[in-house]
């Protein structure tokens, strides 16, 4: 039996469930924050391979305090989807069951399609004009996907930590479960980067080191016989992550045709200046390409002090789509 345990949603959060065609009872979390007016624009936020919109974008410093709420101050309808798997959308029968008996879950070409359905939706909202799309880690992989395969779409593509070739491939030639196990506290632990920072420097915001792990457990179903505060996450972007790493991107970087930015911290495991622009020369259609390095930040940027700098700089990168033709 699988127990859900829901955030304590803020007033300004708004989420709207998209049927899954084709997956019965199955259902996406789509939550957003309405500007004061309305602009016809959109920004919508993709999480990476471990916690939910509300987690990472959403997650609130304090009341109203997220960068989807400082989007929204900017004049965007300000969105972040929950992947099947994550947050406050359905689990996958497979999520149910023994790790070794079903596929991975959730893999990128199948997070493409759920990001189409939210663009989907988000088009259709009363004079929409445009909509960008803002991606952290394994996220960039199924955005960068849906954009090449829907040219017109979007406005620009922000990739944040991206996943770029050249990393070790630990896992090549593994069979990997539907799920793996995690508890909030090793995860908090892993955000903290200990291993990677210098002796002593702390980045994560105080508000993140005080409510966040027991918010992330907060956030996950518990499945009846699992040992307490163990929580099933799905095993497919680590697949997708191996794969990458080695250079199998599922899509043409070629077909990409429209606005790119590339940010990541200085601290990050996944990308440098070196990869960043490697990857970044993959993308030759693009028509404008932004590359950012932000100091005293890791691969969680957007849950560590410097935040706001992040917040900023992205935005400016889509106020200057915003002025193209």
């Amino acid at each position: 039996m699988m127990a859900m345990f829901a955030f304590t949603v803020a007033a300004l959060f708004k989420t709207t469930y998209l049927p899954v065609p084709g997956s019965p009872g199955q259902r996406l979390a789509l939550h957003c924050i309405a500007p004061e007016r309305p602009t016809h624009k959109s920004v919508l936020f993709i999480h990476g391979a471990s916690f939910p919109t509300r987690l990472a974008a959403g997650y609130e410093f304090s009341p109203g305090d997220s960068w989807m709420g400082f989007m929204a101050r900017q004049g965007f309808l300000a969105c972040g989807l929950d992947f099947l798997g994550f947050g406050e959308s359905s689990r996958p029968p497979a999520m149910l069951g023994a790790a070794d008996a079903a596929a991975p879950v959730t893999r990128a070409a199948e997070a493409a399609d759920e990001i189409a359905l939210a663009v989907d939706y988000l088009q259709k909202q009363p004079g929409m004009k445009t909509i960008h799309l803002v991606a952290h880690s394994w996220g960039t992989i199924p955005a960068t996907a849906f954009a090449a395969s829907h040219p017109g779409a979007l406005k620009s593509l922000t990739l944040f930590g991206p996943i770029v070739p050249g990393r070790p491939d630990d896992d090549a030639g593994s069979e990997h479960p539907a799920w793996f196990a995690l508890t909030a506290q090793e995860r908090l632990e892993q955000l903290r980067f200990k291993k990677v920072l210098p002796a002593g420097k702390q980045l994560l915001d105080p508000a993140v080191e005080k409510r966040w792990a027991a918010q992330f457990e907060a956030s996950v179903p518990h499945v009846t016989g699992d040992k307490p505060g163990v929580l099933r996450i799905p095993e497919g972007p680590n697949v997708d992550i191996s794969a990458v790493g080695t250079g199998a991107y599922p899509y043409d970087p070629k077909a990409l045709k429209l606005p790119l930015f590339v940010v990541y911290g200085n601290y990050d495991v996944v990308v440098n200046d070196s990869g960043a622009k490697a990857f970044l020369a993959r993308f030759s259609a693009s028509p404008l390409k932004w590359q950012l390095r932000l100091d005293d930040g890791t691969h969680v940027m957007h849950l560590e002090k410097i935040r706001r700098s992040l917040y900023a700089s992205v935005n400016a990168f889509i106020s200057a789509t915003e002025l193209a033709p």
